[in-house]
């Protein structure tokens, strides 16, 4: 004590010196752990740098400018392709509206589709059926469940589209029109089995083989004289809407009803029996009879598939058949 007193100001530049000297060590301390944290991240971060690195393509600036450039070229690809298919040439929204917002808004809404089609065909002189309902022949006392409420909208609309196109192009009768069970497009419902109103696709559908598009396909019997189905195609094709035909078929019928699927050709009445061989088989000109035949066509109406819309593909402008 007696040291002390006599020489405060040492022990005083002691005590300060000893409390530097512990937050010294307090601090380095301090910095020693973070120093191993750091070390720690930049061995994780190196680890994941040499695993990109050995992954093809590498994540390099050259690479991402590809890549960019890429991306943009598929771009334009796609804007064309959307355009071949009639997918930016109508609106979506626009054609199709809003579905029915539970089962008995959409038996109306089929209700008033059946007698619409009706009008259509009888003021186009097509013949069909007494109490036909166009496809729709299950929901004639109920609506459909709420599980297929969207997609059976959405065939509704196709099918007037189709029907209008039909009576444009002056067909006689319309034998049968179906389309696609909703269960075959992973929909199924449980109020209706709706079996002739439903065909089945004959073979895999080219435009479902991708994930990039989808499509409602709805088979279409009718009969008519040749220039009838030329007209129809025609209209279907030159569409602004996005249909492609899968499948045609022509059924010729004879006078006793019976059907033939092959063509029936009227003998070339240019031909002598005093010809030979060689020149009837060149002779023989196919004349295809304008009696009535029975067509059947498979139509396909193209949409995005459900990854692209969510990616925000365009579906805009454009009107009907």
């Amino acid at each position: 004590m007696i040291w002390l007193k006599r020489n405060p100001l040492f022990y005083l530049m002691l005590g300060l010196l000893l409390a530097i000297a512990l937050l010294g060590v307090f601090h380095t301390s301090m910095d020693s752990d973070r120093l191993g944290e750091l070390k720690f991240e930049y061995d994780q971060k190196n680890k994941q740098l040499s695993l990109f690195m050995q992954r093809s393509p590498a994540p390099t600036k050259a690479n991402l400018a590809i890549l960019d450039r890429n991306l943009e070229q598929m771009k334009k690809e796609f804007g064309v392709s959307q355009a071949t298919l009639n997918l930016s040439t109508y609106d979506r929204d626009l054609f199709f509206g809003s579905p029915p917002i539970d089962s008995n808004a959409a038996f109306f809404m089929i209700a008033k589709f059946v007698e619409d089609s009706r009008s259509l065909s009888q003021g186009a002189d097509i013949r069909f059926d007494e109490g036909y309902r166009f496809g729709f022949s299950s929901y004639e006392n109920f609506g459909p469940s709420i599980e297929v409420l969207a997609v059976v909208h959405k065939q509704t609309k196709i099918m007037e589209a189709l029907l209008q196109a039909l009576a444009d192009a002056g067909v006689s009768e319309l034998v049968a029109v179906e389309r696609e069970n909703p269960a075959a497009l992973g929909q199924e419902d449980r109020r209706s089995s709706g079996g002739a109103d439903f065909f089945s696709m004959p073979s895999k559908s080219l435009i479902r083989s991708t994930d990039t598009f989808d499509s409602l396909a709805f088979r279409l019997e009718f009969k008519g004289q040749s220039h009838a189905m030329r007209s129809f195609v025609n209209r279907v094709n030159g569409s602004s809407l996005p249909f492609t035909i899968s499948q045609i078929e022509v059924l010729f019928e004879s006078e006793s009803g019976n059907i033939d699927k092959r063509s029936r050709l009227l003998e070339n009445p240019f031909f002598s029996l005093d010809q030979g061989a060689d020149d009837n088989s060149a002779l023989q000109v196919p004349i295809i009879s304008e009696n009535e035949s029975r067509f059947v066509v498979i139509v396909e109406f193209i949409e995005l598939g459900e990854e692209m819309l969510a990616m925000g593909g365009s579906e805009k402008g454009g009107e009907g058949v």
